[in-house]
């Protein structure tokens, strides 16, 4: 017997029932054989604690194998695969080739630094496939296991009509990730289908390249699944690290199946947007040349991501102080955007700054009218920015009647809107008569509201 052969007896023989119950009869006869020779030396009572242990050892030895779960390192990405096996030979191979070529190739692009690959138990695998219910058992396991990603399914050596024995891997798929949206969720579970397979079959004479072949699969849908459900959880370094020559690894597969290239051809916007959300936090953290290397990688992914013209606005304005380059960029951001408006307050923001009222008030009348979901937040972002922004330029008092005008029609904070038309009235210079005659009648209307006397100019 070869040190697999007992390895595989261990971890997989052993759990079963019928293992617990022939070693128990194992040392009930060798209680027997013993018991005579035994009775010279010690007394019964003595006799029945060490017979009371070893079974107890034993049982609990057994319970061990059988129930206990691994661990995914705390700090790491657990990938598990559960795949049941009808028999030792399927076993061996799928360890040999399936795992052994899935570990490679994760190693081979240092994924192994911050990862590790679990292979359950055979008994665990069954009660996964056999259940009404897998997701549960999933979700149960995994309350111990705490790993992030899942594949699992079954193994199968079927002989198929005329072309001889064949090997059938059946395929699922199970991804850990923070609370999201239900419809985020369905989308994420959409890819997942189109990326993973749910049969892959080859000739048993082909096995070695067939089980590598479905280690690739498994290899790029997990890095494309991974990827995803790291940055929905807000970690778009982890994801940009699984999605980095993903299109490239996904090309070396030819011809690729038509839901596969629709996966293919979504990597470069989802690599744009982890760019982008990396700039993001390289920004709330004053690192501007970093920001500036992510925007432009991120727009050279995906010269249509809407919020990374946006944020380039921002750094065009607020560091550059370059006006024009700001509306180029603002302006950009417009073009790809169909259900966001987030443009229009960059937009009006920035003729506000210019003195170009005109424009600055065509789009507060379309910023009066429209609405999206998080334009509350949008809102007030926009408040606390000019706020801060008035705090090192006091001499542009035509803020403050672009925030009374937000806090007006936008929050309905009559208190506000009344501080901010009272200070910008109190500020204006004479170029402003244009915004003094509109906020001259929002200020007759708030006092109005609030049932308080007209001021006399």
């Amino acid at each position: 017997m070869n040190l697999e052969n007992i390895n595989y007896i261990t971890e997989e023989k052993l759990p079963e029932v019928k293992t617990l119950i022939i070693g128990i009869s194992l040392f009930l006869g060798a209680f027997v054989l013993v018991d005579n020779f035994i009775n010279q030396f010690i007394s019964l009572e003595v006799k029945a604690v060490i017979y009371t242990v070893l079974i107890l050892s034993w049982i609990s030895f057994w319970t061990f194998k059988k129930f206990r779960l691994p661990r995914s390192k705390k700090e790491e990405v657990g990938i598990v695969i559960s795949i049941f096996s009808e028999n030792e030979k399927e076993r061996q191979r799928l360890k040999a080739d399936f795992i052994g070529k899935l570990k490679k190739d994760f190693q081979q692009e240092g994924i192994l630094n911050f990862s590790e690959i679990i292979f359950l138990k055979n008994h665990f695998s069954k009660q996964i496939i056999e259940s009404n219910n897998p997701k549960g058992i999933l979700e149960k396991f995994n309350k111990k296991i705490k790993a992030h990603f899942y594949v699992w399914g079954d193994v199968k050596k079927r002989t198929d009509g005329d072309e001889g024995e064949k090997y059938f891997l059946n395929f699922q798929g199970y991804v850990v990730h923070k609370p999201i949206s239900q419809n985020l969720s369905q989308e994420i579970s959409r890819d997942f289908s189109k990326v993973l397979p749910s049969e892959v079959n080859f000739l048993e004479k082909r096995s070695f390249r067939g089980f590598e072949a479905s280690a690739k699969i498994v290899h790029l849908a997990t890095k494309y699944i991974i990827g995803v459900a790291a940055f929905v959880s807000n970690d778009p370094r982890l994801a940009l690290q699984l999605h980095n020559g993903l299109k490239e690894q996904f090309n070396t597969f030819k011809p690729l199946p038509p839901h596969i290239q629709e996966i293919r051809n979504r990597i470069p916007i989802l690599i744009s947007d982890e760019l982008f959300w990396i700039a993001k936090w390289y920004f709330e953290n004053n690192n501007i040349e970093k920001t500036k290397e992510f925007i432009q990688k991120s727009i050279d992914e995906n010269n249509n991501n809407y919020g990374a013209w946006l944020l380039k606005a921002m750094i065009d304005f607020s560091v550059d102080n370059n006006i024009d380059e700001a509306l180029k960029s603002t302006k950009k951001a417009r073009g790809y955007t169909k259900n966001s408006y987030e443009w229009r307050y960059n937009e009006a923001f920035l003729y506000f700054w210019k003195e170009d009222y005109t424009n600055a008030l065509r789009l507060c009348q379309k910023i009066k009218k429209q609405n999206y979901l998080t334009e509350e937040v949008t809102v007030k972002e926009v408040r606390k920015f000019n706020l801060n922004i008035l705090q090192n330029n006091p001499s542009k008092h035509q803020l403050y009647f672009w925030i009374g005008y937000l806090s007006w029609f936008k929050e309905k904070n009559i208190v506000n809107a009344l501080q901010d038309f009272e200070k910008f009235e109190e500020l204006a210079d004479t170029n402003m008569d244009i915004l003094k005659q509109k906020s001259s009648a929002y200020l007759i209307e708030i006092r109005q509201k609030m049932k308080i006397g007209i001021k006399n100019k």
